[in-house]
């Protein structure tokens, strides 16, 4: 059984791992937005305008909604891996709780 330090210690690490991954998709997302800005104008007015424009699904180009799909693909990838390092953080607290 781990001691206290031990699991505090872990905790961090998963944190770590956490921002980590926050600025590996903010750096992504910034490289895949700029490349979307070459093919929709609409990006200038904002991402999450664009976002309801495109869901409205109104004159939006075939190359604008790939690239949409690929933002939203990331989204989801780091969304998931963040939860899974939430789930393993929840469940160090709880056997911390136990010492």
């Amino acid at each position: 059984m781990s001691t206290k330090e031990e699991i505090e210690s872990q905790i961090m690490d998963l944190w770590d791992e956490i921002f980590d991954l926050d600025d590996k998709s903010k750096e992504e997302l910034e490289a895949k937005y700029a490349e979307w800005r070459e093919v929709e104008p609409l990006l200038d007015e904002g991402i999450d305008e664009l976002v309801i424009h495109i869901e409205s699904m109104k004159g939006i180009s075939d190359e604008s909604m790939l690239v949409y799909k690929e933002v939203k693909e990331i989204k989801i990838r780091y969304k998931q891996q963040k939860d899974e390092i939430q789930a393993k953080i929840d469940a160090l607290n709880k056997e911390k709780e136990k010492i």
